[in-house]
């Protein structure tokens, strides 16, 4: 009785919460109301057996099932199953949840449903500051009504709630950019490091945050010896990327070993693989399910085959291309396939205002960190579309630098 308690409120709040960030914002009113509905949608779907997400009936089960079990236990015993390097540690928050309120289906789901909610708010305020209300609108709604970025709203899965909690960090960071100050930056890095505790896939972020901060501080400190002004707030802002850098590499390489899942670490003391084996040893077997990209993809090396990278890096953006299909239910994932072209052609598109903005920067260092990290790691274009909407934000923000070009065009007969 608890438990559905709780996901009736859960459901209020979520409503409430679109109702205040639409009077606030009156541009987000749709997006975040269709993007409300589209998720409602897509839960009834699932719950009576009619549609289910990638994912529901395999890795959802399993974390939820594991979520309950764990809710049995006294709560210090719950508690010592807190471990930040697994990809359990999304249980551990079910088991409480679980063990406070009762279990039903709905509870995990429905944390998930106001993340997502959540996510199209932060895409949509950051695409407002940076390119302005039409941008903003589109990319709230993309967010609201791509396929794949919704089934983690539904589902009990770690993708979503670590999402939204990383572009929280994303948000308070580029303040830090724009020079919103200092603080920021301390905020942004909490946020990182929760995020990287829910799913380590997270830490390509952190390389490519690292990069941008050494990239900065370099730029800052070549500016200030050719005699160029050294304001207060730029000293300011050249200290702290220069903390922050240090703790970032730090959490990089000293991250004890923090596992992608993929077959790609990150940090650790494992001394007897270094960067280029590892590398190398993610080339040596072809992929396995239904989903598997093709031999020449998956299979040969890297460094006498130097395509080799790059087309992995394609695979992962763009895949699934038509040659790959091997189901009706594969079909859905040229949907992604669109999505992630499309992007790439209005990023191409924005080039000109992209390179004069230093927020977007420092998202390029963030996108391209990740998808180079889990290009790598990923031999199956199913695996690959469920981690691209890791990033789906950081894309979109990029691309909205020309949605005030988007036209459409009728035709008259």
């Amino acid at each position: 009785m608890i438990s559905a308690l709780f996901v009736i409120v859960m459901f209020v709040l979520s409503f409430v919460f679109c109702l205040i960030v639409s009077m606030k914002h009156r541009w987000l009113l749709w997006p975040i109301m269709f993007g409300f509905a589209f998720r409602l949608l897509l839960m009834f779907l699932d719950y009576y057996g009619i549609f289910a997400p990638p994912g529901a009936t395999g890795d959802a089960i399993v974390f939820t099932r594991r979520a309950y079990e764990w809710s049995l236990l006294e709560w210090d015993r719950l508690f010592d199953t807190f471990n930040y390097s697994a990809s359990y540690v999304y249980s551990t928050i079910g088991a409480v949840f679980f063990k406070a309120f009762g279990y039903n289906h709905f509870v995990l789901p429905v944390l998930n449903f106001l993340a997502g909610l959540i996510g199209i708010f932060l895409t949509g305020i950051m695409a407002y500051r940076l390119w302005g209300r039409r941008p903003a609108v589109i990319s709230a709604y993309i967010m609201a009504l791509f396929p794949f970025a919704a089934f983690n709203s539904v589902i009990a899965l770690r993708e979503e709630f670590s999402i939204v909690v990383f572009l929280l960090g994303v948000y308070f960071f580029l303040n830090w950019v724009s020079g919103r100050g200092t603080i920021w930056i301390f905020a942004a890095f909490s946020m990182f490091a929760v995020a990287l505790m829910i799913h380590p896939g997270w830490i390509g972020a952190m390389v490519g945050i690292a990069l941008y901060l050494g990239y900065f501080s370099w730029k800052t400190l070549v500016s200030s010896i050719k005699g160029g002004a050294t304001t207060r707030q730029v000293a300011s802002k050249f200290l702290s990327a220069i903390a922050l850098f240090s703790v970032s590499i730090l959490i990089v390489v000293g991250s004890g070993g923090i596992s992608l899942a993929k077959g790609i670490t990150i940090g650790g003391d494992n001394k007897e693989e270094g960067v280029e084996e590892l590398i190398e040893s993610r080339f040596e077997s072809e992929g396995r399910g239904g989903s598997a990209y093709p031999g020449f993809v998956a299979k040969g090396n890297p460094y006498t085959q130097p395509w080799l990278i790059p087309m992995r890096v394609v695979y992962f953006t763009f895949s699934p291309f038509p040659w790959d299909l091997r189901s009706p239910r594969q079909i859905l994932g040229i949907l992604a396939s669109a999505m992630y072209l499309f992007l790439a052609w209005r990023i191409y598109k924005g080039w000109h205002q992209i390179r004069r903005k230093e927020e977007c920067l420092a998202l390029m260092f963030m996108a391209g960190a990740l998808i180079f990290v889990f290009a790598i790691g990923v031999t199956n274009f199913g695996t690959a579309i469920r981690h691209r909407t890791k990033f789906l934000a950081i894309c979109t923000l990029l691309a909205a630098s020309s949605f005030n070009q988007l036209t459409v065009r009728l035709k008259r007969h």
